[in-house]
């Protein structure tokens, strides 16, 4: 049975998005999800600044991140698949072991010292395998915990609450590193993981309702089918089609932080830690912005206005040289970032039958898995033109798709 819940939550006055709180298993969901949240942050610190440090090779440090993607783009409808067949908890409790004994493994390389990327790389590969169906099985539990009038609100203030981790993840962690090296910082994410995984596995949740069907499928003809039913919907295609455009050339500014840090603006290790919680404090801003903006404007509109502002600001990080005027621009860069994300689930979501809903967020996986061209696209780029070059073609390509979406009936609808 799910754990017990309370109507205390629905007092007068309190958002709605709290009165998902009375449920004792959102609770607890919430301590494991931001605990494997904080880790996951301070290892993608640690991975790129490792990387960059090891190597001196921008290219490779933006690989790093490509090598984190790059699996969700063949892996997504399977992931998604996993999410609407089995029991949530316990896949997340799996993923979330894995991912945590993958980290303990980079924490080996990083206090041995090891003197190449390639290794770092192909754990980072593993452990984002491993991770496939975990954006998909997470969104889906949220529903399964507090029912379909209340996930909304909920799935808003979980992601406010993982805005918030990130924060003081890109602080500790940047600290850490800067004091210790990336091996502590290893050590401490791989441990959160780890009490995440346990924390998982005390979670009790009625599995749902499954629609009856005489068709047995395996798991890979559950994800076509979710694929076949989500892309009926011409909706759901241009939503992915935009996710795919900003994945792989705006959110790869992150595989380029490293290199602004150390060639353009040459701050050292806590500077990086600086400009990543700046980003952070934008998401956690951003989500804020978001509770109050998304029940009262139209969400398509309210879309194309986000992209086109995260564009811009990537064009103007492209030419600061100031660290002020930078961590102004990456708050404004972390917020847009965060609030993209956030719209692209909800308009998926509100667009598919209940359920297909975790394969949806696969598809969306998928999207954001070909993400890892950025990083490789953005990271030759910059070994040959610059780092400030590479910055403004994502944040050029940015814009031109940010114009199309303004352009698309169909989102403006929405």
């Amino acid at each position: 049975m799910t754990e017990g819940t309370t109507d205390t939550t629905a007092q007068r006055g309190r958002p709605r998005a709290w009165d998902a709180m009375g449920h004792a298993a959102f609770r607890r969901f919430c301590v494991a999800s931001y605990l494997d949240s904080f880790g996951t942050w301070a290892e993608r610190l640690a991975v790129g600044w490792f990387v960059l440090d090891t190597t001196g090779s921008v290219f490779l440090a933006a690989l790093s991140f490509a090598a984190r993607s790059a699996p969700n783009m063949f892996l997504g409808p399977l992931g998604g698949a996993v999410a609407d067949r089995f029991h949530r908890p316990r896949v997340l409790m799996l993923s979330t072991s894995v991912k945590s004994a993958l980290t303990f493994v980079l924490a080996i390389f990083g206090l041995m010292q090891l003197d190449s990327a390639w290794p770092v790389l192909m754990v980072v590969a593993l452990s984002s395998v491993a991770r496939t169906s975990e954006q998909a099985t997470i969104q889906a539990l949220i529903g399964d915990i507090v029912g379909p009038a209340r996930a909304p609100g909920a799935i808003s203030l979980h992601a406010s609450g993982v805005r918030i981790v990130a924060l003081v993840a890109s602080a500790g962690g940047g600290f850490l590193l800067a004091v210790a090296g990336p091996g502590p910082v290893f050590l401490m994410a791989g441990s959160t993981a780890a009490i995440a995984a346990f924390v998982y596995s005390t979670l009790r949740v009625a599995r749902p309702a499954r629609p009856h069907s005489h068709v047995r499928r395996s798991l890979w003809g559950d994800a076509v089918e979710g694929l076949r039913v989500a892309l009926q919907i011409p909706v759901v295609l241009t939503l992915l089609l935009l996710a795919v455009a900003i994945e792989v050339f705006a959110f790869s500014y992150q595989s380029l932080m490293p290199a602004v840090a150390d060639r353009v603006l040459r701050v050292d290790a806590s500077g990086f830690g600086l400009l990543t919680f700046a980003g952070s404090l934008g998401g956690v801003l951003g989500m804020l912005a978001l509770t109050q903006l998304i029940d009262v404007v139209r969400r398509g509109w309210l879309l194309a206005v986000v992209t086109m502002v995260f564009a811009v600001s990537l064009l103007a990080l492209a030419v600061s040289d100031r660290i002020l005027v930078s961590l102004g621009l990456m708050v404004a860069i972390g917020s847009m970032a965060a609030m993209f994300d956030a719209l692209q689930w909800a308009l998926l979501q509100a667009s598919v039958p209940d359920e297909v809903r975790g394969r949806v967020i696969g598809l969306w996986t998928t999207a954001i898995g070909f993400g890892w061209l950025g990083p490789v696209i953005l990271g030759a780029t910059a070994e040959v033109f610059g780092t400030r070059s590479a910055i403004a073609v994502g944040g050029a390509v940015a814009l031109l798709a940010a114009g199309i979406a303004a352009g698309s009936p169909r989102l403006r609808r929405l």
